[in-house]
């Protein structure tokens, strides 16, 4: 029984967990990776992105592969080029392909409309996939397990969430194999994760989703054994011995000061690697500052979403006040840690003043980073369900948010006039102010405020390219790694279009 899974170019810690479940139980698995170069969330260029296209290539190696069973993950922002490439696998094998991952979960009665999907899984999906799969190597397809719907004679067998796996110390580590043949490998850090789910429920996060979809089935917020994680590591220091950053993708890193005290001693003591990691304001404290300064930390990035705190509380619901949050980023700075601040902008009823005010505490505070991002609507979240309901969101607004569109000016695309309306463009003005806030002096960002210096900037600049020319010419822990990420990605790929196109002349 062969299983292949088709990815994009990021590192999936679900993919390596469901690999290593079913590689324990004997199967043979493999991955197969499309890029997406030049149409990402990032950045997309068509002209260069149908020059390095890589379905056929895929196509290919996975008609040579043969498995009985293909799998794709996707996330909301993923899901067009998730079917974009099982259009294409559709077209070429009659293997039955499942869907899985973020969007399939919040939106599965739609997703498995999509005539390229046979099955979608539906939240955890590591023993569901097990459950199936034995079932297709018996030769009869159980059409009754739990967290995978069907499709069967034109028909959609729609079956229940099973309850959440409370002992994730249980599930086997992450397989370390996965990313040996593709550009991942290559660069000097490795992404994990340290407990699943989250505390809070935040209106604009897939996790206040999560928590209705799993009422009842189980603790919303698990976390490994400080063992657990460490036994993962010594791993990667033992496969990489050129492994320079750890990133800790958790929505909030050390939430639980023994874990973290904990951690600190034992991270210490055996992999004492620089890390990243992502924390909630109100778990900086002095004490946990203490634990991530013995452990090597040298990167926190903290929501803080909004300045206004009527806004922050009653609409986003996190409920932190200011003082908080500006305590949080000093004890970050007077630990000589690097500090990340994340903003979201365009709520509704949004006021570029109130941003502009704001500004006084960034100015002061100088952050090492300044994320300001528009608000998206992703589907279901108890954000979107409330602008629907309120009609901040429109009819088809809503339905675009659904099937994953219309998600806002993220990406940079230069086929673009450059033209918006008036409030947009003091949007995309103050957040070229967001974004270089750091890289002057105080003195001239109070000094642009007050001249309102900020309405000849150019509007025409685009967000993701902001970003993306600031993560260049920056060296915080988080700029270096989506450095890395990015540049070894376009180099493997393009090479191996490259050497495929010469061998091919040959």
């Amino acid at each position: 029984m062969k299983i292949a899974f088709v990815n994009d170019w990021s590192q999936q810690i679900a993919l390596q967990y469901i690999f290593a479940v079913l590689k324990k139980h004997g199967y043979d698995v493999k991955l197969f990776t499309e890029p997406n170069l030049f149409d990402d969330i990032w950045i997309s260029i068509p002209p260069l992105h149908k020059i390095l296209d890589f379905r056929e290539e895929v196509v290919r190696k996975l008609k040579l592969y043969n498995p009985d069973l293909i799998g794709i993950s996707a996330t909301t922002r993923t899901y067009d080029w998730a079917c974009y490439v099982a259009e294409s696998i559709k077209k070429h094998m009659d293997v039955p392909i499942i869907a899985g991952g973020l969007h399939p979960t919040f939106v599965p009665e739609r997703v498995i409309e999509n005539p390229c999907y046979d099955m979608l899984c539906v939240g955890e999906g590591e023993y569901p996939l097990l459950e199936l799969v034995h079932s297709m190597e018996k030769g009869t397809v159980d059409y009754s397990i739990k967290n995978i719907w069907f499709k069967k004679d034109g028909k959609v067998i729609k079956n229940d969430i099973r309850p959440l796996i409370e002992d994730i110390d249980s599930i086997p580590n992450p397989d370390m194999d996965v990313y040996l043949d593709s550009y991942s490998y290559h660069t000097n850090s490795y992404v994990m994760s340290t407990l699943r789910g989250c505390p809070f429920s935040c209106s604009y996060c897939c996790t206040s989703y999560y928590h209705q979809l799993y009422k009842l089935k189980g603790p919303r917020f698990r976390v490994r054994s400080v063992e657990n994680v460490i036994k993962e590591l010594l791993e990667v220091k033992r496969l990489n011995k050129r492994t320079r950053k750890i990133m800790f993708n958790d929505t909030c890193f050390g939430f639980n000061i023994k874990w973290l005290k904990e951690f600190s001693k034992e991270y210490a003591q055996k992999i004492n690697i620089g890390f990243f990691c992502v924390m909630h304001p109100a778990s900086i404290t002095e004490e946990s500052i203490g634990y991530l300064k013995a452990a090597r930390c040298r990167c926190v990035s903290l929501g803080m979403q909004s300045w206004e705190e009527d806004v922050r509380v009653n609409l986003y619901n996190r409920r932190v006040s200011n003082e908080v949050m500006e305590r949080a980023v000093q004890l970050i700075k007077k630990a000589k840690m690097e500090v990340l601040l994340d903003n979201i902008y365009g709520h509704p009823g949004s006021d570029p003043e109130k941003y502009i005010q704001s500004l006084d505490f960034y100015t002061r505070c100088k952050p090492t980073r300044n994320y300001f991002y528009r608000l998206h609507h992703f589907p279901k979240t108890v954000l979107t369900e409330k602008a629907y309901a309120n009609k901040w969101l429109s009819h088809g607004q809503y339905e675009n948010a659904l099937d994953g569109k219309d998600l806002g000016t993220l990406r940079y695309e230069p086929a673009q006039d450059g033209s918006c309306a008036p409030q947009e463009k003091i949007y995309k003005q103050m957040q070229l102010l967001f974004i270089l806030i750091d890289l002057v002096p105080a003195r001239v960002t109070y000094y642009i405020i007050k001249k309102r210096w900020y309405r000849f900037f150019p509007a025409f600049l685009n967000s993701a390219l902001l970003t993306i020319c600031r993560t260049l010419i920056s060296f915080d822990l988080e700029s270096c790694y989506f450095r890395s990420i990015m540049f070894t990605r376009y180099f493997y790929f393009i090479k191996r279009k490259i050497l495929s196109h010469l061998r091919l002349k040959k």
